[in-house]
């Protein structure tokens, strides 16, 4: 019994190898658990004061001396609370995106809230920025993270304003008031002293050389209408300028008699719209420095308002006038430039309806200077006819001793414009419809 006894009180005791195992597992498990706990403790320690508010502090100060002293929350910037803020004049911050420096424009349904959220300084610098939107203004170093244009943007009741906003405002003004390219091209007038105005038209300049020049040499200021399918046009109308006369564009259209051929790329009214656009296009881009366009023949194709209305909605995208040789008495040329607010004048006097009989010619020119003192300005359209240039190179200087002005047509369009400014009627009745070649 004694031995059994023994026996199990030598099972009951702890097996001697656990002595040296229970430590050898437990010391890892210590090990591991303080490497653990050190890791969680630097990872949660906070950084120093100093360097948590350096890089925040420039733009912190600034926004807080202009809003409030209390620090706004971490992540947002709180909008000053005393008084209502300006509008924010986008015209003076020249600054067509949503981003100015590193802050967003407040939306108006933020504005309610009166939190701005702050975009990263990483992501937009502010120097850039401010070079982008304010060529102007230069920061003063590239520490400076905060500009006064994201003040303007932030702050809009910031109490200086950027000194290129009104220099925006006076270019864009200028701009508005720009004048259009047939003011632009217009040849200066000589002084007239209420004198009445004669404009002469010399149309379908080109096609004879020979008399192409010979008009260019005849008293300046005339106006003389080149074809636009003509050769050596870009010498003749260089050489037209020089010499003081006012240049348009005799665009060929249609006539109501067929066998009468306009030229190339005219005006025709079976064409569809995209092929009269290019035949427009084509017309107008053929030579430079005139100041509108007139009809060669188009007794057919001015009767056609669809058509005539595609002519002005050109002419009024390129800042050009429009004159009506006045083929056919049922032209819409009037009614179409005044719903596109072309500025617009139309032929008085045919000159040279009988081109080789020169009393005839001297007769029309009398009749010319007989509209022109009944309502102060007439418009005679002539050719380069040998007949018709020899008799205004005789006229020519007789007329202004007779105490007429002999002007280009943008000078008629002038005063046509100043008529009806004054809402006085300016009535015109053509001596003669018949079409021209």
């Amino acid at each position: 019994m004694a031995g059994k006894a023994k026996k199990k009180a030598e099972k009951r005791r702890p097996l001697p190898w656990l002595k040296f195992l229970l430590p050898a597992l437990l010391l890892p498990v210590v090990v591991i658990g303080g490497l653990y706990a050190g890791a969680i403790f630097l990872t949660e320690s906070p950084e120093p004061p100093e360097a948590q508010t350096a890089e925040a502090k420039p733009t912190d100060a600034a926004r807080e001396e202009a809003s409030s002293e209390q620090p706004a929350p971490q992540g947002v910037w709180a909008s000053r609370p005393q008084g209502p803020t300006a509008p924010i004049d986008m015209d003076k911050l020249r600054i067509t995106d949503t981003v100015i420096s590193d802050t967003r424009i407040v939306p108006e349904s933020l504005q309610k809230n009166n939190v701005v959220e702050a975009v990263p300084q990483e992501e937009t610098p502010a120097p850039e920025t401010v070079k982008t939107a304010k060529p102007e203004a230069e920061p003063k170093s590239e520490a400076a993270p905060e500009p006064k244009v994201e003040t303007a943007a932030v702050e809009p009741a910031a109490p200086t304003p950027e000194p290129a906003g009104p220099q925006t405002s006076k270019n864009e003004g200028q701009a508005q008031v720009t004048p259009p390219l047939w003011l632009r091209n217009a040849t200066a007038p000589k002084a007239n002293q209420g004198q009445p105005m004669i404009a002469v038209v010399i149309d379908d300049i080109g096609p004879n050389l020979r008399n192409a020049r010979r008009s260019i040499t005849l008293p300046a200021p005339l106006t003389l209408a080149f074809l636009p399918y003509a050769n050596h046009l870009e010498d003749l109308t260089t050489k037209a300028r020089q010499a003081g006369h006012e240049l348009i564009v005799h665009m060929p259209m249609e006539p109501e008699e067929s066998s009468q051929n306009p030229g190339e790329n005219a005006l025709r009214i079976e064409l569809g719209p995209e092929e009269l656009q290019r035949r427009i296009i084509w017309n107008l881009e053929r030579f430079s420095g005139y100041v509108g366009v007139n009809n060669h023949m188009g007794s057919k194709f001015t009767k056609s308002g669809p058509g005539m209305r595609l002519v002005m909605a050109e002419l009024s995208k390129r800042g050009l006038l429009f004159l009506d040789s006045r083929t056919n008495a049922k032209s819409q040329a009037e009614q179409a430039a005044a719903v596109f607010r072309v500025p617009f004048a139309q032929r008085d006097i045919f000159i040279d309806n009988d081109y080789k009989n020169p009393a005839a010619i001297r007769a029309q020119l009398a009749k010319l200077e007989e509209r022109a003192r009944s309502k102060g300005y007439a418009v005679g359209i002539g050719h380069p006819h040998d007949g018709t240039l020899e008799a205004l190179a005789a006229w020519l200087p007789e007329a202004r001793k007779r105490g007429f002005a002999v002007v280009p047509i943008s000078e008629i369009v002038k005063q046509r414009l100043q008529l009806a400014r004054a809402a006085v009627p300016a009535t015109s009745t053509p001596e003669s419809l018949s079409e021209q070649p």
